[in-house]
């Protein structure tokens, strides 16, 4: 059993020194909350009380304590210490003491010309157009290239735009990139020319000068592996460690509800409707959807959440397994899972992440009979066309499906 740091006041009381000592004790109790071996968690109260020593020899105080001066002590560690660490705890340090008050937080910094496009561009988005913040930093992301780029002739006046400008751009971004990156990168574009032509920064809408790429919704078979290789890919997971009894319940949210990463990182405590039998996904676009808990999946949560998940404040389902104990970071977490799993399961696939257990799912429905409606109720598309590319996959599931042509043989 994991023994947590939870230090006793007479052994804390030595480390109560100078500025910061008032809120050791209250630090030390974040840290257990975040649920530290003893040995990591005294390690990071004395440097702690390091640090509240060098701010009373340097005479700061500490409401005036910023990431320069714990830059400034770092360094001055360093030249005494082999092992360059710390910046991490130190920095949880400052933002305990800014959410409690004790220091101030710092100003804002003067946004130069390209932030201020972007901050505006992200308040276009929001309300005119009210998408979600994953979204926003994703257009963001995909825009950014392309206004660094017109910032490098001078300034930033877009009524000197032109479409030439425009076309170039998608030329150069582009050549390297797939079929749906590229997708991606002219939708975020359009977005962002149209933003500049309704805020009236351009005086002619260059949306229409975007290069279009040709994409059919039905051009690529959607990656699947097949009904053995998800099995094969389940029993990976080691279950007598509690690291594997966690991926094992993640892999059996994406490969038997067909979930997408995102939404089994979002999902909590409170989702779960253990008496109804049902779960709450939180999708695409603030969607909120109802799905019936499987018995298999109910029972692994169930022993998941009892026996392996650790104690922590967090309100998410799935927490990291070291220190700080919160809720799995981003989607990414649950593709680097899935990739373990597949290469533990010796799977050769060219496709590997979370979203082809959701595939996969999807073709096992269509081959066992079900249809592309009773997919797209339990895949949860907003779009009937988005399932229809599914109809591709089992040739033999189409002939089934055809009618007999007239003019041929009976």
């Amino acid at each position: 059993m994991l023994v947590r740091f939870e230090p006793s006041p007479k052994r804390l009381q030595r480390f109560l020194v100078g500025p910061l000592g008032p809120h050791i004790k209250s630090f030390a109790n974040h840290i257990t909350q975040q649920g530290y071996r003893p040995a990591v968690g005294w390690r990071k109260i004395y440097l702690v009380a390091g640090l509240s020593r060098w701010l009373e020899q340097k005479r700061v105080a500490l409401k005036d304590l910023e990431e320069r001066h714990i830059n400034n002590f770092l360094r001055a560690r360093w030249r005494r210490v082999s092992k360059r660490c710390g910046e991490a705890t130190l920095m949880a340090l400052l933002q305990h003491l800014r959410d409690s008050r004790v220091t101030r937080a710092p100003a804002p910094e003067p946004l130069n010309e390209l932030g201020q496009v972007e901050q505006e561009y992200g308040r276009f988005l929001t309300q005119e157009r009210g998408l979600m913040q994953s979204s926003i930093e994703l257009y963001l992301r995909l825009v950014r290239p392309f206004v660094c780029r017109y910032a490098q002739k001078g300034d930033l006046r877009w009524k000197r735009l032109v479409a030439k400008t425009v076309i170039d751009f998608v030329l150069h971004a582009t050549p390297q990139r797939g079929r749906w990156s590229t997708k991606s990168i002219i939708t975020a574009l359009r977005s962002f020319l149209v933003f500049l032509f309704q805020t009236g920064q351009t005086t002619t809408n260059l949306a229409a000068a975007v290069p279009s790429v040709a994409l059919s919704q039905m051009s690529d078979l959607p990656r699947f592996l097949q009904d053995d290789q998800v099995e094969k890919i389940l029993k990976s997971c080691d279950q007598r460690t509690n690291v594997g009894k966690r991926d094992y319940a993640i892999l059996l949210l994406l490969a038997r509800l067909g979930l997408r990463s995102s939404e089994v990182t979002k999902l909590t405590l409170d989702d779960i409707d253990w008496a109804a039998g049902v779960v709450l996904i939180r999708g695409k676009g603030a969607r909120l959807d109802k799905l019936p808990l499987r018995q298999d999946v109910g029972e692994v949560l169930a022993d998941y959440l009892r026996n392996v998940r650790p104690s922590c404040l967090s309100r998410h389902v799935f927490i990291r397994s070291r220190a700080p104990h919160v809720g799995l970071l981003g989607a990414r977490s649950i593709g680097s899972i899935v990739w373990r799993a597949v290469e533990r399961a010796q799977i050769h696939a060219p496709h590997r992440g979370a979203h082809t257990l959701r595939h996969s799912l999807a073709t096992r429905m269509l081959r066992k009979g079900a249809s592309l409606t009773q997919i797209g109720q339990v895949l949860r598309h907003q779009n009937v066309r988005t399932t229809e590319v599914y109809a591709k996959v089992d040739l033999i599931v189409l002939r089934r499906l055809a009618l007999p042509w007239q003019g041929g043989v009976r």
